[in-house]
C-alpha cells in the first residue's frame, strides 16, 4: 500500500451559454414606492413657535396671533384629505396659549385687586 492518493481525472467541459447572457440587462419591473408621509403645516409650526415665543414676548398679543394660526392651520389640515399633517402641533400651541393667557389675565386681575386693596388702605390710613 502506498501513501500517495491518485489524482482525479480532470477533463475540460464545454459549457453552452444562453442567448440571453447573464451580462445582458433583463427587462425593468415596476417599481412600487411607498406614498410620501405628509409635512406639518407651516401654519402650525408658526402657531406653535409664537406660542412659547408669548411667554417673553407681548405675551397676550403673541398668544392671541397663535391662536388664530393655529385655527388657520386645523382648516387647512382637515381640507387636506391627510396630506397635510400637524395636528398635535395645532393642539399644543392651543393649550400653550390659552394657559398663558390665563396666567396673564390671572396676573392682571391680581394687580387690579392688589391696586385696589392697596387704595383702601392708603384711605383708611389717613
Amino acid at each position: 500500500m502506498s501513501n500517495e492518493t491518485p489524482e482525479p481525472d480532470v477533463s475540460p467541459v464545454e459549457v453552452s451559454v444562453p442567448a440571453e447572457s447573464i451580462w445582458e440587462e433583463a427587462p425593468s419591473q415596476p417599481v412600487m414606492a411607498l406614498p410620501p408621509t405628509p409635512g406639518p403645516s407651516g401654519n402650525s409650526i408658526a402657531a406653535l413657535v409664537l406660542s412659547i415665543a408669548s411667554w417673553a414676548i407681548f405675551p397676550i398679543v403673541l398668544a392671541i396671533v397663535a391662536l388664530v394660526f393655529a385655527n388657520k392651520a386645523e382648516k387647512e389640515i382637515t381640507t387636506s384629505n391627510g396630506s397635510i399633517s400637524g395636528g398635535s402641533f395645532v393642539t399644543a400651541s392651543k393649550i400653550v396659549a390659552w394657559v398663558n393667557i390665563g396666567f396673564y389675565a390671572a396676573l392682571v386681575i391680581l394687580g387690579i385687586l392688589g391696586l385696589f386693596l392697596l387704595t383702601i388702605l392708603g384711605v383708611s390710613g389717613n
